[in-house]
C-alpha cells in the first residue's frame, strides 16, 4: 500500500511545484507517507501574507442581534407576532414562538 502511495505522489510531483496556496503544505496525503510538503517553503512578509475569511474585517457600527432573520420584506408568521420600530429600523417580534423574530434589512 505504501508503494501504491509513493508512486503516486512521484507522478504528482511536477503539479505540485505549480501550487503556491499555503494550505496544501496542510495535506494530509503529504505528510502521511513521509513525502516533502507539496508547497515551497516560500512565505511572503506579513504585511503582503493573503488573509483568511476569518480575518475580514466586520462591518461598522455595533454587530446585529443574535438570533434576527434579516429579510427585505417583513411578515407576521403567526397570530403573535407585532411589528416594532425601533432605532430607525423595523421588527418582527413574536412571544409565543422566539424563532419567528425578524429584523428589515
Amino acid at each position: 500500500m505504501l508503494s501504491l502511495l509513493v508512486r503516486a505522489a512521484a507522478t504528482a510531483a511536477p503539479l505540485r511545484s505549480l501550487c503556491r496556496s499555503s494550505l496544501c503544505s496542510l495535506a494530509p496525503w503529504g505528510r502521511a507517507a513521509g513525502l516533502p510538503a507539496a508547497c515551497p517553503s516560500w512565505a511572503p512578509p506579513p504585511w503582503r501574507a493573503p488573509r483568511g475569511l476569518l480575518a475580514v474585517p466586520l462591518p461598522p457600527g455595533p454587530p446585529p442581534p443574535a438570533g434576527l432573520k434579516t429579510k427585505t420584506a417583513l411578515r407576521r408568521r403567526c397570530k403573535d407576532c407585532y411589528y416594532v420600530r425601533r432605532r430607525g429600523r423595523l421588527y418582527v417580534c413574536c412571544k409565543s414562538n422566539p424563532r419567528h423574530k425578524q429584523r428589515k434589512g
